[in-house]
């Protein structure tokens, strides 16, 4: 029997970012959402995403304090067009595939969290959705064969 090489180890893949721009409910104080959705959420949804996949997950909370000094800077510097977007947090996802997202949101533990926890604050009639590569220039590069 003739021997085989071992295949030469395969570069990790890289990863995607999946992100999600949300919109608290307009019945729902600033604070409280910031409470749950940084505080009591993730200790429910986390365990959730890591048993599909989900490499890394990140918010970024967007203070309404931080919005009008922005869009006045922006005027400033004569960028009429650019905008500051109103987003209450943005939940970004770092992903194997599109199908891993999907798997989650399919889970039936996903949808009655979700349902449950979600729906009563987040306003799920308006949001952004990106998906892309992060492009890191500096800092730690995450990747699939990466944790």
């Amino acid at each position: 029997m003739a021997d085989q090489a071992a295949a030469p180890p395969q570069p990790p893949t890289q990863l995607i970012k999946f992100s999600v721009y949300l919109y608290k409910k307009e019945d729902i104080d600033y604070d409280e959402f910031l409470n749950w959705v940084t505080k009591e959420y993730p200790s429910k949804a986390a365990p959730i995403m890591k048993r599909h996949g989900i490499v890394q997950w990140t918010q970024t909370v967007t203070p309404p304090h931080f919005r009008t000094p922005f869009r006045a800077a922006l005027q400033h510097m004569g960028r009429d067009k650019w905008t500051v977007p109103d987003y209450d947090v943005v939940m970004s996802y770092w992903i194997p595939t599109p199908d891993t997202m999907q798997a989650l949101t399919q889970d039936p533990e996903w949808i009655e969290l979700e349902t449950k926890e979600a729906m009563p604050r987040a306003n799920m009639t308006v949001g952004h959705f990106e998906i892309g590569h992060e492009i890191v220039q500096f800092g730690e590069v995450r990747s699939q064969g990466t944790a």
